[in-house]
């Protein structure tokens, strides 16, 4: 899941993407305990007691179009059915949403995700985990603008258009966002492009670049640590999938060598 945390409800439920492998869960012949490309709910921490599985998930495997590049969301509780969703992507950049209470398994006579409540392309492919506030979706796929797409309360789904996106390109591998903010207010979306990693990158070695974009607005760019003239904000060589951490007033990025903390000057 490129460094995502596995999903836990408050029942205690484990929900992760895997990525390629045999698949062989839907067979009736015995060992079909195998879940290549699959999200996986698991309760006990080792049963697993429902899953999703795209319908190409042959093509995915054989291609190395695997789904667990990406990382698990678990939105908040609805007050109508479906109750419980998550929502994840995969290397083909596509938006998938799922309910919990009932995941879809696999369909192997379909020509779409029809076992899924919702999917759709929005990003290149995925290489990290969403970050949801205020009904909206965030992530930057590889090569591609941090996007952000509308949720639909009332609907139970998202909008297939973005509601905006960053001016910056993430080149690869994109960016696991993190959201700030003053309750439902003053939202700030913190992303790192990672794309100077060090070798292999295309891009060779550099620093982690830390992006504050507007919650309300991603095409409004609030601040860079790059933008300084003097290198005053520039931050250590950059880790591949890092992402940035905010707690008491601080954003944290870890790189290779050394912990940066970002937060306002004295006046």
């Amino acid at each position: 899941m490129s460094g995502g945390a596995v999903g836990v409800d408050t029942a205690g439920n484990l929900y992760f993407t895997t990525g390629n492998g045999t698949f062989d869960a839907s067979s009736p012949i015995t060992p079909n305990n195998d879940y290549g490309d699959t999200v996986l709910k698991l309760a006990g921490g080792s049963n697993v007691t429902d899953w999703f599985t795209p319908f190409n998930q042959g093509g995915l495997n054989a291609g190395d179009v695997d789904l667990g590049s990406s990382g698990v969301v678990l939105l908040p509780d609805r007050t109508s059915a479906p109750q419980h969703l998550l929502v994840s992507g995969g290397k083909q950049g596509v938006l998938y949403l799922l309910n919990r209470d009932g995941m879809g398994n696999y369909c192997n006579s379909c020509a779409r995700d029809t076992n899924a409540v919702q999917s759709f392309q929005a990003f290149s492919a995925f290489f990290g985990t969403p970050a949801f506030w205020q009904n909206a979706r965030c992530f930057a796929g590889s090569g591609d603008n941090l996007r952000q797409f509308s949720f639909d309360a009332y609907s139970g789904l998202f909008n297939s258009a973005a509601a905006s996106q960053s001016a910056h390109v993430f080149p690869f591998p994109g960016a696991t966002p993190a959201v700030s903010s003053q309750g439902t207010t003053h939202g700030i979306v913190w992303a790192i492009d990672s794309s100077q990693y060090g070798p292999p990158s295309a891009l060779g070695s550099g620093p982690a670049v830390l992006h504050a974009d507007d919650a309300s607005n991603l095409g409004n760019e609030l601040w860079n640590s790059s933008q300084v003239s003097g290198k005053r904000d520039q931050a250590g060589p950059t880790v591949k999938f890092t992402v940035p951490t905010v707690a008491n007033g601080r954003v944290y990025i870890g790189t290779r060598a050394e912990v940066d903390v970002c937060g306002l000057l004295p006046n």
